[in-house]
């Protein structure tokens, strides 16, 4: 049903318009003439000539076009779909309407300007000559001036972001609902003016009163005004001191409370150290009095030393072993704080110098800085010489490299059998130098 809708508004924007032609294979998309090729809404009256034909440029087809997503130039029809990318583009900018207007009414890459509300779209104007600043309809308060952006990410972008007003000569106004911010549109002495005098509204002789009432030079009488004016002076004056009387007393306030907290923590700490005072003159078994009345020594307590966890093969969970090495033996154990572990022992069978080993890698692992490349050293036990390594899940080098040798590069030269140049240059230090 959407569908069907959509090319019914299409056909009926195009009505009397042999040109253009919905295109029957791309919904949204127009056939130029009897070429058959097919362009987007967004080329259609955009300046550019697409069809061979220059169908859609033709005049009687961008007088009526409606330009929905971008804006229209402020005295030709040509429609502008994506203004940032145009609108304000700088000194080597092009202008792409007729009457350059989309390069006026800019500060450098920041548009100034306003855009009218048109049943054909928002069209590029002056702010001078905007009757009032519409709502934004979609904001169910009616609080909210309506206002278009357009602005990208790239630092060629322009920053278009402009108020939507409405024209004297605009439908919206005095048709019953209230469409401006302040409800001028609507002033009854005003739509009364527009259907008596249609040209004297259009050359703005009759003003909104919500706007504010023009003083007549003959109306106006100096002492009145002089009136006003002390009048307003004295308001001022007493708004002023009244916010210093707040100002004031708000100062107040937050001095004394900080005063109050201060005070409150002062007594909080002189009366914890009277009590630690009269702990301390009260005697316990196992004090000497120095000879003194009424005076202690208190005897040291010696500090208890916070025993680390021993890793040892008495009480760890040994599951299975892992493998055999050349001075030692790994096995996989589980422990509560750390899981899943490696505990790696001498093997005296294999050589003399098993102890001597272990001891070195135990201290070389502890003087080693923690590394995401490196295992960690847990813990270890230099009595029974053992040491508490992170579990690897996948295995060891060796097992990983059989596993997945067809995923690696051969690097071994199929005619000299040996291995490339680059492989030298990774692997020797002598030559990494010459990496580039």
């Amino acid at each position: 049903m959407q569908l069907k809708l959509v090319m019914i508004a299409s056909i009926v924007q195009l009505e009397g318009m042999n040109t253009l032609r919905p295109c029957p294979e791309r919904l949204g998309w127009w056939a130029c003439g009897d070429s058959g090729l097919c362009i987007s809404s967004s080329q259609v009256c955009d300046g550019p000539i697409d069809c061979d034909g220059g169908e859609d440029e033709e005049p009687t087809t961008c007088a009526s076009w409606q330009c929905v997503h971008g804006v229209r130039c402020q005295q030709s029809d040509i429609c502008i779909d994506i203004p940032h990318q145009v609108m304000c583009a700088g000194d080597g900018g092009q202008a792409v309407c007729p009457d350059s207007s989309d390069q006026s009414y800019c500060l450098h890459r920041i548009y100034t300007g306003c855009f009218i509300n048109t049943t054909l779209g928002l069209t590029i104007t002056d702010c001078d000559t905007c009757f009032c600043q519409l709502r934004d309809k979609s904001d169910t308060k009616q609080s909210t001036a309506a206002v278009f952006r357009s602005i990208g990410r790239s630092f060629r972008s322009s920053h278009i972001m402009a108020r939507v007003c409405a024209q004297r000569s605009s439908s919206e106004i005095c048709d019953g609902v209230e469409d401006c911010m302040l409800g001028e549109d609507e002033d009854p002495e005003m739509c009364r003016n527009r259907e008596n005098d249609p040209d004297g509204f259009l050359r703005g002789n009759y003003e909104s009163q919500r706007k504010g009432r023009k003083v007549e030079l003959d109306q106006f009488d100096i002492g009145n005004v002089a009136d006003l004016e002390s009048e307003n002076v004295a308001e001022i004056t007493i708004d002023i001191k009244m916010i210093c009387a707040i100002f004031i007393s708000t100062l107040v306030s937050v001095v004394g409370f900080c005063l109050a907290i201060i005070f409150v923590m002062f007594r909080l700490s002189s009366k914890n150290h009277r009590k630690h005072v009269h702990a301390e003159s009260i005697p316990i078994e196992g004090q000497t009095s120095s000879g003194l009345p009424n005076t202690y020594i208190l005897q040291p307590v010696p500090k208890k030393d916070k025993k680390e966890p021993t890793w040892t093969l008495q009480n760890t969970s040994i599951i299975k072993e892992l493998g055999k090495g050349f001075y030692s033996k790994v096995y996989l154990a589980q422990d509560k704080q750390f899981g899943y572990v490696a505990i790696k022992t001498v093997d005296t069978k294999k050589t003399n110098k098993s102890e001597e080993c272990i001891i070195n890698e135990i201290d070389i692992l502890s003087n080693i800085k923690p590394h995401p490349n490196i295992i960690r050293l847990i813990g270890s036990n230099m009595e029974e010489k053992l040491l508490v390594i992170d579990f690897c899940f996948h295995g060891n080098l060796k097992d990983y490299v059989l596993r997945y040798k067809r995923y690696f590069v051969d690097e071994i030269n199929p005619e000299t059998q040996e291995p490339n140049r680059d492989t030298y240059l990774c692997a020797s230090p002598v030559l990494s130098e010459h990496i580039p």
